[in-house]
């Protein structure tokens, strides 16, 4: 079957659809399905039977705030499933698949990837577990290992970092330890003014030439950029990129303590109208809001569930952005005084968190319009204003929510979409969250327009 082929029969709201479930644990996998399945003799995985103990189908909701949440997986239990409640469920995989009830086995499409965090409930007649997306795993610190004498885990930068700690490594030796990955350039500062040093840019470290005598600090120089964090991110947890269409801005991410995944991403996307998320296959992707022209997807009154149209949410437009930009990870409080003598914005510079850029717009028609402020990991001035203004533009203003019920199963979190109805007609939003029915042929959009 082909893809097409596969999106015909989802449009087709009169077909039988039939999810097989397959429950990874310790011993093994278990095999179900909402209706008795048996695949075919010819078949990948040949002959193989799925009792039909899935009471009903998952919903499953893909939001662009990078939560994937999933409804229980309840199955019905006569008795023939107490030998499961010993077995060792949580943390392993559930797979979903989406196909009809008389295809071939090798027809059906992966609809969803989850983990399963255990027997939930168990009852007279029913067994359930809960299911998480594998986003969860971005939420496990990334091991970059021990600083000596207790000193915590060993510092991440990632990209250009401005005057961050540096952590002496040695008792003999005056080491310094910069960064976990290894670096292109090291500028160690006393005070904010250059000392004699040897770099060892593999070990992201440095050695003085002499002991400091006021605070130490390091700009460190790493070569991941926007393009390039994403999949260092998604490598960690072993996941694959599905796609990154972020702009290619230089910026610079830095952490002294323990760090999650999601967090660097989060981080990486703040302040440049980035979005991340894990689609329903458990793919990594990573996008730009952007101004709408064209949509990728049109509803119809015929599209949507009658009386589903429904405005959650206003959003008032900006009447100013200060993006902050290229921060400081050490602010000192005394600057060596040859810095104060001669270079005094850079003085300045090193005594405060964050650069500034600001603009503002006027909005006669919004008198409510908001001055908002954001932090950025952007680390030049060019990127910094580029995206202010692109960010401003976009909440030139007001923003809606609307939710909405439709019998379009193939909708995606990110995609451009026009509902041609009523005070919705000719305008171009975007889907923000997505949940889906699978056999029900009903899903729930949220549109920001």
């Amino acid at each position: 079957m082909t893809d097409t082929e596969f999106e015909a029969w989802l449009a087709d709201h009169a077909a039988q659809r039939v999810v097989l479930a397959e429950l990874d644990h310790a011993a093994g996998t278990e095999y179900v399905a909402t209706r008795p399945y048996i695949s075919r003799p010819g078949d990948s995985d040949p002959n193989r039977i799925h009792d039909d103990l899935l009471a009903e189908a998952i919903d499953i909701e893909t939001r662009i705030d990078a939560r994937l949440t999933f409804g229980q997986v309840r199955l019905i239990n006569d008795g023939e499933l107490d030998p499961w409640l010993g077995y060792a469920w949580a943390g392993h995989e559930i797979r979903l698949y989406l196909g009809g009830p008389d295809w071939s086995r090798d027809d059906f499409r992966l609809h969803a990837r989850g983990i399963n965090q255990g027997i939930t409930g168990a009852r007279r007649g029913e067994l359930a577990f809960g299911m998480v997306d594998q986003s969860a795993q971005l939420d496990e610190p990334i091991d970059t290992g021990t600083l000596p004498l207790d000193g915590g885990p060993v510092p991440l930068a990632l990209g250009n970092v401005y005057n961050a700690p540096a952590f002496r490594v040695s008792t003999s030796a005056l080491t310094y330890r910069a960064s976990f990955l290894a670096v292109t350039g090291l500028a160690p500062k006393e005070l904010g003014n250059g000392v004699p040093h040897t770099d060892d840019l593999s070990a992201g470290e440095f050695t003085l030439d002499n002991a400091p005598g006021g605070a130490l600090t390091v700009d460190i120089q790493e070569s991941h950029d926007t393009n390039d964090i994403p999949q260092w991110v998604a490598s960690q947890y072993g996941l694959t990129v599905a796609e990154n269409s972020l702009p290619s801005y230089a910026v610079g991410l830095y952490y002294a303590d323990a760090v999650t995944g999601r967090q660097i991403l989060d981080d990486l996307c703040q302040g440049q109208g980035g979005y991340w998320y894990l689609n329903a296959l458990g793919e990594l992707v990573v996008r730009q809001h952007l101004a709408l022209s064209a949509p990728d997807l049109t509803l119809y009154a015929d599209d949507i569930e009658r009386d589903s149209l429904e405005l959650i949410e206003t959003q008032a437009p900006w009447s100013s952005l200060t993006l902050r930009w290229k921060r400081n990870f050490s602010p000192l409080r005394e600057v060596a005084g040859t810095i104060e003598d001669n270079d005094a914005a850079e003085a300045e510079r090193l005594k405060r968190e964050w650069r500034e850029s600001t603009a503002t717009q006027s909005l006669p028609d919004y008198p409510q319009a908001e001055e908002v402020s954001r932090d950025s990991a952007l680390a030049t001035s060019a990127d910094a204003d580029t995206e202010r203004d692109r960010l401003l533009a976009l909440r030139a203003v007001r923003r809606d929510v609307w939710r909405m019920d439709a019998f379009l199963p193939q909708a995606e979190v990110g995609q451009a979409v026009t509902v041609e109805v009523g005070a919705l007609a000719g305008r171009v939003g975007r889907i923000i969250a997505v949940r889906r029915a699978p056999t029900r042929g009903i899903t729930t959009l949220e549109v920001w327009l």
